[in-house]
């Protein structure tokens, strides 16, 4: 498994999250040095700077490629995950942080190489299926009240500074779990 953004709010918990689903080897990318740092603290057995990371997905595979690639970057991010797949692997979007436009996949690589894309929006569950939303829910924060999974809460803002810490966010200055405080 690969988890790009492995340094963010979802990225600290995925590898957690892998793990205690018994997932053998898991992987993350960050944009800087530090963020890679700040993500090995999370169970990753290696963390690679994004830039060329389909090279280092084969290396640490020994050519093999991962099963699984969660993406919330996009743009030419997401074009490359392809490049780092195993057969019958997937890219599963769940978010567009890089406000890139959106891709024009060619569809006879992904055939021809036994690789999948697939989407997962919360926004969109929860007005279509509910139910399976809350059994998604129920099991996270079920492996995270046994201790599984630790969430890392790097940064607390007033509500009324809800505007400064999106900013923060949108522009990839963040590592771990940003939080709204709405009382005191």
């Amino acid at each position: 498994m690969l988890v790009h953004a492995a340094a963010g709010g979802v990225g600290s918990a995925a590898a957690q999250l892998a793990r205690s689903l018994g997932a053998a080897a898991v992987y993350g990318t960050v944009s800087t040095e530090a963020k890679a740092e700040y993500a090995s603290r999370f169970g990753y057995d290696e963390v690679f700077l994004r830039d060329g990371f389909p090279d280092a997905v084969w290396k640490a595979t020994s050519g093999r490629g991962v099963d699984l690639i969660l993406d919330p970057i996009g743009g030419p991010t997401r074009l490359a995950s392809f490049e780092a797949l195993a057969p019958f692997g997937r890219v599963a979007v769940y978010g567009e942080a890089a406000r890139h436009p959106d891709l024009h996949l060619p569809v006879l690589p992904v055939w021809k190489n036994n690789r999948a894309l697939t989407g997962y929006n919360i926004g969109d569950l929860s007005r279509r299926d509910p139910d399976t939303l809350r059994h998604h829910a129920r099991a996270a924060l079920g492996l995270v009240a046994s201790g599984a999974v630790r969430i890392d809460i790097t940064a607390e803002y007033d509500l009324a500074d809800a505007p400064q810490a999106q900013r923060l966010l949108e522009a990839g200055e963040s590592t771990g779990k940003a939080v709204l405080r709405v009382g005191r």
